[in-house]
């Protein structure tokens, strides 16, 4: 798309780079910390208040010179110049070394947010690095506890900061256990009191104990290669309210497993009681063959052979992260067609990249989302119909698509053909097929390294959409390639493709969208092979 700017490149916006911190720390006290010693002279105007964690975290094994009643909240802010009020986007590392310093490590995309007109910052969580485990409700206490800290400054006459953050655009950002510590910020956002355990009290979040209040209006929570479940709060595992944005690598040798692939399922899950029913956000994934874990942040050292260089990965991130700036904290939403479909950023990315994406609108109507349950596949209401299966065999399935290890409450199809011709039919009543109303016809397809299907090779069949006597007959392959998985840490990892079919090209063909009476799925392409299905929606 001619009329993108590429969102990876640097923008014409003067930034300056200011440190906060919290006094008396006295890094240098202690010469293993010798890299925090930055911390110990913060910018004057920016000292700030500590915090107590000790409910939700206990400290990691380096030898800090605070307690977890009283961590301090440092970060680095590269800050536009200019009147404002500019959006915020606030990035936390996850586990590392705690010798090393990783808050650097996301200033590259700082600098380049605040080149657009963005306030980019990147907070201190080393403190809970190093022989800890279950500890990311507290960093998300510790993310949230920064964004209040800006809001503080906003509202602070006088301050360098007064007035010019937007409190309307904020997108708090990840990376490993910071990942899952944004999806829990999320949700801890929206209370004013949990109970962190079975064995800790209540803890309030209203501002009465110190933490808290948040209520902060996040435009979205995005996740850099996260984990999951690390931490549980009470009422299970956490379901993200915000838009969510999830971007992990096929060659990541930390989180090998890919687990953020179910928190990306249970954010905005279709209510199987309700289907038409939608909250209202958005959320996008792109998985990177050949990225890695480190390489995402530019302090830590590559933990495995990957086939993207480190200047390529961080090229994909700032493609990635900057398109959901550009798209939702400034208001362009020409930019979202790029969360779409990743084939628009062709030209941004690196040479020769294989990417998979996935994206949910909030405005969509299922045709069949499998939802209902592990019996045959079927049309899902209010959609009306009935499904019928040409030699071809289906089940529907609780399948772990990602080898994640934790239980799967995402159920998906599965096709399996042995011969040419073979036929998944959904019959529609066309009276209950709005289409007309929708840009988009879309489905999540994508091939597994079962032996059905061809080592390295795409698979493909032929989408045919009919009403009346008209039929248009579209080769997958020609809206995405679905690609084989990435085999590097066992079986290979199966991430669907959302394929979209813009509605108006079935009108250029023929199709007469309020009398949509068909869709099918022809595997007339490679003679055999197994392709799972997540859904297919109309959408916008």
């Amino acid at each position: 798309m001619a009329e993108l700017k590429n969102p990876a490149l640097a923008g014409e916006v003067p930034f300056d780079t200011v440190i906060y911190a919290s006094a008396g720390s006295n890094y240098g006290g202690v010469p293993a910390l010798v890299q925090y010693t930055i911390y110990d002279t913060p910018d004057p105007a920016f000292v700030t208040p500590r915090i107590n964690i000790s409910p939700f975290a206990n400290l990691g094994t380096a030898p800090w010179p605070f307690l977890n009643t009283n961590v301090p909240l440092n970060g680095h802010i590269c800050l536009p110049r200019g009147r404002g009020p500019f959006p915020l986007m606030m990035f936390a590392h996850g586990n590392h070394g705690p010798l090393e310093n990783s808050t650097p490590g996301y200033l590259y995309l700082c600098q380049l947010l605040a080149s657009h007109g963005v306030i980019g910052a990147t907070i201190d969580v080393n403190f809970l690095n190093g022989g800890n485990f279950g500890e990311n409700d507290g960093r998300g206490i510790v993310h949230l506890e920064h964004v209040k800290q800006f809001r503080t400054w906003n509202s602070t006459a006088g301050h360098r900061l007064h007035g010019r953050v937007d409190l309307n655009r904020i997108a708090i950002v990840g990376h490993s256990r910071g990942g899952e510590g944004v999806g829990h910020a999320s949700f801890f956002n929206r209370l004013t009191s949990i109970k962190p355990d079975l064995f800790t009290p209540v803890v309030a979040l209203d501002g009465s104990a110190g933490l808290g209040p948040y209520g902060f209006n996040l435009t979205a929570a995005v996740a850099i290669a996260p984990t999951d479940r690390q931490y549980q709060p009470l009422t299970g595992p956490t379901v993200v309210p915000d838009a969510y944005c999830l971007i992990h690598g096929s060659r990541d040798g930390d989180v090998t497993t890919f687990p953020g692939y179910n928190t990306w399922n249970r954010a905005h899950a279709v209510n199987a009681a309700n289907p038409t029913v939608s909250d209202g956000e958005l959320k996008a994934l792109l998985w990177v063959y050949g990225a890695n874990h480190n390489q995402f942040n530019s302090v830590w050292p590559s933990e495995i052979a990957t086939t993207l260089s480190r200047s390529d990965q961080e090229l994909v991130a700032k493609v990635f992260l900057g398109t959901i700036a550009q798209a939702m904290l400034l208001d362009r939403s020409e930019y979202l067609d790029v969360l779409r479909d990743h084939r628009l950023a062709a030209t941004w990315m690196p040479v020769n990249i294989d990417l998979v994406s996935q994206f949910q609108d909030p405005e969509r109507v299922f045709i069949q989302h499998n939802q209902e349950g592990l019996g045959p596949p079927q049309v899902s209401l209010p959609v009306q119909g009935t499904v019928a299966a040409d030699a071809l065999m289906t089940a529907r399935q609780l399948k772990d698509l990602v080898n994640a290890g934790a239980a799967v409450t995402t159920i998906t199809l599965r096709l399996e053909w042995s011969a040419n011709g073979s036929r998944l039919l959904l019959k529609l009543d066309p009276g209950t097929v709005p289409a007309e109303r929708y840009k988009t016809l879309a489905l999540r397809v994508g091939q597994s390294t079962e032996v059905k299907n061809a080592a390295n090779r795409d698979q493909d069949f032929t989408l045919e959409v009919s009403s009346g006597s008209r039929t248009a007959a579209i080769q997958a392959s020609s809206l995405h390639r679905l690609l084989y998985p990435d085999v590097v840490f066992g079986a290979g990892k199966i991430v669907m493709q959302t394929l979209r079919l813009p509605v108006q090209q079935l009108v250029d063909l023929g199709v007469e969208p309020r009398d949509l009476r068909s869709i099918a799925l022809l595997f007339n392409g490679p003679a055999t092979g197994v392709v799972y299905v997540g859904d297919v929606q109309l959408s916008n």
